[in-house]
């Protein structure tokens, strides 16, 4: 497995926008957050697995064409990453 750490600019514009849109949403700014991604070439059905980490947290998602940033967001409401 590789993992390539990236700022959220790295990110297809699609999920950037939506990432962008999830931290202000809840007061947070994307520079905030710390991502890397994770691809697994043996295992096509998840084509990445993204990690998100702030302070001590961190939380892996597996991306499914961009639903990792409502789960972002699920994680987010829920105060995990305060």
């Amino acid at each position: 497995m590789q993992t390539t750490l990236l700022r959220y600019t790295d990110l297809p514009i699609n999920d950037r926008a939506a990432f962008e849109l999830v931290c202000a949403r809840h007061g947070f700014a994307p520079a905030h957050f710390d991502l890397s991604i994770c691809a697994d070439p043996a295992d096509a059905a998840h084509e990445r697995v993204i990690t998100v980490r702030r302070g001590g947290w961190a939380q892996s998602y597996y991306d499914h064409h961009g639903r990792w940033v409502k789960e972002f967001e699920a994680d987010l409401t829920c105060r995990f990453f305060r």
